[in-house]
């Protein structure tokens, strides 16, 4: 039966490639496709394919919004690089026979920025930001569930500003066991509505999809997600590598990239160790963030990701960190609560007596 479910999810995934080449440099509102928690950040940037009451997961996918995230409230810090710092907060409610929504925000800040003019004289400074003002929507019907989230964004840098609307559209199917998961989602489809001068910009869309199994009898969790599955070559050639020659024919060598790269680049694998409810570990590698990031001869840990977490009496307190160059890595702390716990519900009779 996993064989048949994953030989379909490939035959959906596959069938959503295009010819297209590279991605970087192209489009506004980057910050949309950053780790928006702990969790995201630990297990390699993204998680699109679980289903459970961690509500910054249906910030990459509505699908997963479910009942168990009601009265839900979670804030996420990130540390990133050279003084930028971004993070998220979110709220989900749920209704009966309606389904689960939820609201937030997710901002970046750019630090500040030293303002001159052509000659080197400092006019002054700037600190620029880029926020995402978001509301969502999940459903389920049977072991289908659908969602989708709508964004509007507000972006200023320097003395410009602009605005944009985008959607997102998502899926998730899970096996009649419960062990078994998979996703497709359509992100940041929309348009720039004000923009920086004069000229549109598109908008980062991407395709993402994702598997996750967790193991029958072990406390054990894998999942591959597959990222930016609408272009099929993300490779990057350095134009300023050094030309080698072939010493027999005396012409230069044109660099390539295997077809085995050009694949292994839209794969992220992750793993979540759950030995008991109040404890966890995970770890997760960037095949992509490692051939674009790291340094040749020196890559050390790019790509790769960890984090852990415990939860400490009515907060589910976590860590992740993600080495993103060799000198430089990102730290996320997510604290989650559900506030019906910090509160007793009292049940009363028909006539509204206690």
């Amino acid at each position: 039966m996993i064989k048949k479910q994953l030989l379909l999810f490939a035959f959906i995934v596959l069938g959503t490639f295009s010819c297209y080449s590279q991605i970087g440099g192209i489009g506004v509102y980057q910050f949309l496709n950053l780790p928006v928690s702990s969790r995201t950040s630990a297990l390699g940037g993204v998680l699109n394919c679980v289903k459970d009451d961690d509500i910054t997961l249906a910030i990459q996918n509505p699908a997963l919004l479910n009942p168990s995230m009601d009265n839900h409230f979670e804030i996420s810090y990130i540390d990133y690089i050279a003084g930028i710092n971004f993070g998220t907060v979110a709220y989900a409610k749920h209704f009966d026979s309606v389904g689960t929504f939820i609201a937030g925000l997710q901002y970046i800040n750019y630090g500040t920025i030293i303002e001159a003019d052509d000659v080197g004289n400092i006019l002054g400074s700037y600190t620029p930001g880029e926020y995402n003002y978001f509301v969502g929507y999940g459903n389920q019907w049977r072991r289908f569930s659908y969602g989708a989230q709508l964004k509007f964004i507000y972006s200023m840098l320097a003395n410009y500003t602009s605005t944009g609307l985008a959607a997102d559209l998502g899926g998730y199917y899970q096996s009649k066991d419960g062990l078994f998961t998979t996703a497709l989602v359509l992100r940041n489809m929309g348009a720039e509505i004000k923009p920086y001068d004069y000229t549109r910009e598109p908008l980062p869309f991407e395709i993402q999809g994702g598997i996750a199994y967790r193991l029958a009898h072990l406390p054990l969790r894998v999942s591959a997600i597959l990222q930016h599955l609408e272009v099929f070559d993300m490779s990057y050639i350095n134009t300023n590598a050094p030309v080698e020659t072939n010493l027999t024919t005396g012409q230069p060598i044109v660099q390539t990239v295997p077809l085995s790269q050009k694949i292994a680049e839209h794969f992220i694998f992750a793993g979540e160790l759950l030995p008991g409810k109040n404890f966890f570990l995970r770890f997760g590698y960037n095949y992509q963030r490692r051939v674009e990031l790291a340094i040749p001869d020196e890559a050390g840990f790019v790509g790769f990701s960890y984090g852990a977490g415990v939860k400490i009496n009515k907060f589910n307190i976590s860590y992740g960190r993600a080495a993103y160059h060799i000198s430089s890595a990102s730290n996320t702390v997510t604290i989650t609560t559900n506030f019906s716990d910090f509160y007793k519900r009292v049940d009363k009779d028909e006539n509204g007596n206690k």
